[in-house]
């Protein structure tokens, strides 16, 4: 079948196609044979016998190894077996002008077999037409012999490329298939990061506001603003995670977390001079910390009943604290994907129950001053 070129816009075959159309062009040194035949003095029996031999010899040659080349090798052993075969039939009406049909065999055999089987079957044809001339008391046909030994290391040279070509393309659909699963995991877990957040913290904003009703309207107004900006930076976050330009900020963050766990209830401890504990943190950590801050408080005003929460923040590491109760069973998919993001940046984290109660999350990013990991800042109420 015909196919079209994608950036040209051009008719292109498909390797079945050229190999018919090859096979067609090379049935021209069969012409003489078919002459042969009919002008023999021999009887009509064998003539129409031979004359089919030829013609399903030409159908077969044309039609079926351009459909093998990436069958199992026992059919393709079967193919070449025919090819050798039906000229081998011949040769009690051609004589050793038959075994010159053996080309047909290794050209075919060079195609569809592995190299070296290729290259052996075509030495092993150019020594049996010799063995035919010189059974038939023939001149030996050396040009020819060679003649099939060259056409074979050159099949199995072309369809060498052709293999390599297959592969190529099956692992650049691979590629593209994995780049497609990447993207999707990108954005589950990121839509799963900021819904997440951002509905709590809607969620905590508009429970508090609702409990001031009446009692501070003025707050209750401001806290009712809080949850109409946390819906608008949410709605901008899921269009930017759909486009892939979306960047989170560390101090942003760490301001969202203090006011949202303070709205919680939640006495938070941050670091006492956020500004300069950020600038300590090397620029291209900030976003991954950042998604680590995020997730930390969500977990503790979803889960933790918790009283405090510290955030300590060091060169090269975050630690989130609080001295609610751990949640029961194994990490959450929020946890989970948090450490697979980490993880692809060359960093730790641990998540887990802390020994006098509480519940405590660590990343760790390389890539730093680890010897200043240990100064890490002081926090403050």
């Amino acid at each position: 079948m015909t196919q079209i070129d994608a950036t040209t816009g051009a008719l292109r075959m498909d390797g079945r196609r050229r190999w018919e159309l090859g096979g067609v062009i090379a049935q021209v040194f069969l012409i003489t044979a078919y002459v042969a035949v009919i002008t023999m003095d021999i009887p009509v029996a064998t003539k129409v016998w031979s004359l089919t031999l030829l013609a399903a010899f030409t159908l077969f040659y044309i039609f079926v190894p351009g459909r093998c080349l990436f069958r199992p090798w026992p059919v393709k052993a079967a193919v070449v077996a025919v090819l050798v075969v039906l000229p081998a039939a011949l040769l009690p009406v051609l004589g050793s002008s038959a075994a010159t049909m053996w080309i047909y065999a290794a050209v075919v055999g060079g195609f569809l077999l592995r190299s070296w089987v290729g290259m052996t079957l075509g030495v092993v044809l150019a020594v049996g037409l010799l063995a035919v001339n010189w059974a038939y008391g023939d001149p030996l046909s050396w040009e020819l012999a060679l003649t099939i030994v060259a056409m074979t290391a050159f099949m199995t040279g072309f369809v060498g490329n052709i293999r390599l070509n297959r592969e190529l393309q099956l692992t650049r659909e691979a590629l593209a298939v994995a780049a497609v699963a990447a993207e999707r995991e990108r954005i589950g877990r990121d839509l799963h990061d900021i819904l997440g957040h951002s509905l709590t913290a809607i969620a905590v904003k508009a429970g508090l506001a609702r409990r001031l009703v009446g009692r501070d309207d003025a707050a209750a107004a401001a806290e009712i603003g809080a949850v109409e900006q946390l819906a608008r930076e949410a709605l901008a976050d899921v269009r930017a995670t759909a486009s892939g330009f979306r960047q989170v900020s560390l101090a942003g963050e760490l301001a969202i977390a203090g006011s949202v766990l303070r709205a919680a209830g939640v006495t938070v401890r941050l670091p006492a001079d956020v500004d300069a504990a950020v600038e300590r943190i090397d620029p291209p950590a900030r976003a991954l910390l950042g998604y680590v801050v995020r997730e930390a408080v969500t977990n503790v005003i979803r889960h933790a009943h918790a009283r405090t929460c510290t955030i300590t923040l060091s060169p090269g590491s975050v630690e989130i604290v609080d001295d609610g109760r751990a949640a029961p069973g194994p990490p959450g998919n929020g946890l989970a994907g948090l450490a697979d993001r980490v993880a692809s940046a060359g960093g730790t984290l641990t998540a887990g129950p802390r020994p006098g109660g509480g519940f405590g999350v660590r990343a760790t990013v390389p890539a730093v001053d680890t010897a200043a990991d240990a100064a890490t800042l002081g926090v403050a109420r």
